[in-house]
This record gives C-alpha cells, sequence and structure tokens, in this order.
C-alpha cells in the first residue's frame, strides 16, 4: 500500500491512507473474506482483480510479508488463517469494504506510532487538510485525556482514533456533540458487537463501574463560528488492565478502575480491526447526524437506554469542592441535573463523576 503525505503537513511522519474502497488491496482483503474464514481462489482473484495468477501470488506474498497469515488449500484457494491482534491498514481497510460497503466521506490514516491522534488532527488542519479524516495509531507515546490528563496507550489492544472535522456551526449548537458521538459508539457496541455498554457523563463509556473509554473533543472557534473540531476516542478493547505496564502497583489499580471489551465479551478477543472500521463508520455518521440536526430525534431515547448514571447516587469533583446528589438526568443544554439530599436541584456543566463518595479526594 502507497504511502501518501498531507500536502505541507506539519509533521514528517508518514502515514497510510487506507480508506480507498477501490483500492487493490482492499478487495483483495475483502475477497479473502476477513473475519469470516471462507476461501478465495486464485483464478477468481485473478480475475476480479484484472491481474494474472502469478501478480496474485506477488500480492499475496508482500501481504505475508507485512505480517498476515495466509493459509492455501489445493482446490479451495486462499484465506486469512490469523488476523493481526493490532491495527493494519489492510484489514482495516477490507472490514470497512465487508462491513459498510455503503461507507463514504473521511479519509482513513493510520499511523503506526504517534504523539498523540488529536495533536495529529491538529496539526492537519493546521496545515489545511482536507476534511473530514479520521486518524488511527497503533501507539501513543504521548495519548491525553480531559483536563491534560495522560491517558495509557502504549498497550497492544487499544484503540486510539481522532476524527477531525470543520462543521462552521455556531458555539450554541455544540454542547451535546461529545454526549452524541458517545451514545454513537456504545450504541455501535451493543447493537453490532453484542457488548452491554454504557455512558458515563460526560466523556466514558464504562461497563458495571470499569471504565472502557475516554472521549477528548476540542474545537477552535473564529468569532462565531465552530471553524476546527476534533473527536478523540481511546477505547480499550483486548487484553488485561492488571498486566498494563509489566504488572505492578499501577496495573493492580488499573485493575480496579478499568476494563476492556474483551473482559465484557467473557474473555474472547474481539477483532480490532473490526472494531476500529465500526467505530470510523459509526463516528462519520454520528457527525453527518449532528451537524444536520437529525440526531435531536434520537437523542433522548438513546441516553435513556445507556445512561449509566440516572437514578444513582453520585458524587461530582467540581472546582470549588465537592457535590453530592442524585441524578435525574441532563438538561436541554446536556448540563446533568441532580437532587440534593435536601430536594433542592443543581445542574452541572462539567466535573469529575463517582458514585457514592467513593473514590474521590476531598
Amino acid at each position: 500500500m502507497a504511502a501518501a503525505f498531507c500536502s505541507d503537513a506539519a509533521t514528517a511522519r508518514p502515514s497510510i491512507f487506507v480508506a480507498d474502497p477501490d483500492s487493490t488491496v482492499t478487495v483483495l482483503m475483502a475477497l479473502l473474506r476477513v473475519g469470516e474464514g471462507g476461501y478465495a481462489s486464485g483464478e477468481e482473484l485473478a480475475r476480479l482483480l484484472g491481474v494474472s495468477r502469478v501478480s496474485v501470488w506477488g500480492r499475496l506474498k508482500k501481504l505475508q510479508e507485512e505480517g498476515l497469515e495466509l493459509e492455501a488449500v489445493r482446490g479451495r484457494g486462499y484465506r486469512l488463517a490469523r488476523e493481526p491482534a493490532v491495527l493494519h491498514p489492510a484489514v482495516l481497510a477490507a472490514y470497512l469494504r465487508v462491513r459498510h460497503p455503503e461507507a463514504g466521506g473521511p479519509a482513513l490514516v493510520y499511523l503506526p506510532e504517534i504523539d498523540s491522534t488529536n495533536r495529529e488532527a491538529e496539526r492537519r488542519l493546521a496545515a489545511g487538510c482536507k476534511t473530514p479524516v479520521v486518524i488511527f495509531a497503533g501507539r501513543q507515546t504521548a495519548g491525553r485525556g480531559r483536563l491534560g490528563r495522560a491517558w495509557h496507550s502504549a498497550e497492544a489492544g487499544g484503540l486510539y482514533v481522532s476524527f477531525a472535522f470543520q462543521p462552521r456551526l455556531p458555539p450554541a449548537r455544540m454542547p451535546k456533540f461529545t454526549l452524541w458521538m458517545g451514545l454513537a459508539i456504545c450504541r455501535l457496541l451493543n447493537e453490532v458487537h453484542g457488548l452491554p455498554v454504557r455512558v458515563k457523563w460526560p466523556n466514558d463509556l464504562v461497563h458495571e463501574g470499569r471504565k472502557l473509554a475516554g472521549m477528548l473533543t476540542e474545537a477552535r472557534i473564529d468569532a462565531d463560528v465552530m471553524r476546527d473540531l476534533i473527536f478523540g476516542l481511546g477505547l480499550n478493547v483486548n487484553g488485561d488492565p492488571a498486566q498494563w505496564g509489566g504488572g505492578g502497583a499501577g496495573a493492580r489499580e488499573a485493575a480496579r478502575v478499568a476494563g476492556t471489551l474483551q473482559q465484557v465479551n467473557g474473555g474472547r478477543p474481539l477483532s480490532i480491526n473490526a472494531v476500529a472500521a465500526d467505530v470510523a463508520w459509526a463516528g462519520n455518521r454520528a457527525y453527518a447526524e449532528f451537524v444536520s440536526g437529525r440526531y435531536a430525534e434520537e437523542f433522548d431515547a438513546l441516553w435513556a437506554r445507556y445512561d449509566s448514571l440516572r437514578g444513582r447516587e453520585v458524587t461530582v469533583n467540581l472546582a470549588d469542592g465537592l457535590l453530592r446528589g442524585k441524578v435525574t438526568g441532563l438538561d436541554e443544554s446536556g448540563a446533568l441535573k441532580l437532587t440534593l439530599s435536601d430536594g433542592s436541584r443543581r445542574t452541572v456543566q462539567s466535573g469529575d463523576v463517582t458514585l457514592g463518595g467513593y473514590g474521590v479526594k476531598g
């Protein structure tokens, strides 16, 4: 797969554009029936690609050199014997082709290692690159979360992705954007992958109290128009947090507060490339629905279905202290509504939320 550079990009790191649905590698991987265990004959591959059988073999050999494990059976053809446990551009592209053939829109960019996908999105926007674009990284060296916190993103099994948009919308339209994107990813994981994931206000995906994902939205506003918009997602797909960093005290703390989709899936690993393709599709669709305003038709129903906090006693860690109360929902702006012990009501625009009074530093 040829490497491509965004013209005048601020970074010298080569990136691979993987979303061309008509590329030879994408068609080839789709024919190999990614994830289904089926076979494709050499003759069929040659006919579809318009090349010779010898050329097909050369392309298969190249895929093997890239780390893909292929199997050839006389009389049946070729198949992908084992899928990579990490992101692979060709497999990601093939999953997008197989699972979402109608998908269009953003370019998908893959970088083996990057400081932060959100920072790369910033650089591309600053360089005038075409949007929308979705940036995946195999590894982040300086992943970041909300309020400038670091996001653990050095281990295999994590999905690190940022979406870069230029919405040209008034800022007043944006308060529910992160929540809507979170709902879209949550619905995808529930309906497509059968995983009972929930959204935790304001920017997490959780399962039974353990954090599976964090979301970070960053924006640039010119006058009264939202010029640049970046949505970042760090999703723990496979692995065991207790093994992060080789174990130790930090890993034990991670195991207490964090989880992975594999754990939610009963210990069975998921295809990280399939999840990545689904996330790219769902995120792009959710953005289109947000910009058009169609999201408003579903937001309340989806929030009621996937909200992890409604009716729960929580503690909110605010800049000026702690606030405890029962969550009763969201207001029109996406702020959290609380009923306090004295019966009074409060809304909270931002803050760290924990169940009950545990886990909060006073």
